[in-house]
């Protein structure tokens, strides 16, 4: 009886999906690269370095992931950069639902920067972030139009969130 206790529980964890929803945050990467280059007017040759990504940054940018008759998946995804003397964080993505006029509605998005005093790594440029999202459609609802804002939220002096992204889906039926 109780291996049959154990063997159920484990059974429910591994039927569970983990990280729906969930906002995902990884660094974008650089590496030092030295460049060698003759100055045309003296003749000499200069020696610098460079840094280069070797983390890909995720372009900002809501794309649907599935859609059936009752629910709309799509996946939120975009980079802030971070370095020098202020550490900027993605906090999470807040949600406010905007207004509907008719068969049309507006969901507004927000990611939430935190700027921190101190010192960024040499080798981090910024940050990719991505959340999937589940939203359910009303049943007269036929376009749904999203958009993306950063908003800096302790920065008193930057009040206004600026639009980063926006997508419209149309789902009337094509004939």
């Amino acid at each position: 009886m109780k291996h049959f206790v154990i063997l159920t529980s484990l059974f429910a964890l591994l039927g569970c999906k983990g990280n729906a929803q969930k906002l995902q945050v990884t660094a974008i990467y650089t590496e030092p690269k030295r460049i060698t280059k003759e100055i045309p007017e003296t003749g000499k040759i200069h020696t610098y370095t460079t840094r280069k990504a070797v983390t890909e940054r995720f372009n900002p940018i809501i794309f649907m992931l599935s859609k059936n008759a009752e629910a709309l998946q799509f996946r939120i995804q975009g980079n802030i950069s971070s370095g020098g003397h202020t550490i900027h964080q993605v906090k999470k993505i807040r949600f406010e639902r905007g207004e509907q006029s008719g068969n049309s509605i507006t969901l507004k998005y927000y990611v939430e920067i935190k700027k921190k005093p101190g010192k960024e790594s040499a080798n981090i440029q910024g940050y990719n972030y991505t959340q999937d999202e589940i939203y359910k459609i009303p049943g007269d609802i036929k376009i749904i139009r999203i958009e993306l804002y950063e908003e800096q939220i302790n920065d008193p002096s930057d009040t206004k969130s600026k639009l980063v992204a926006q997508q419209t889906f149309n789902f009337f039926a094509k004939i």
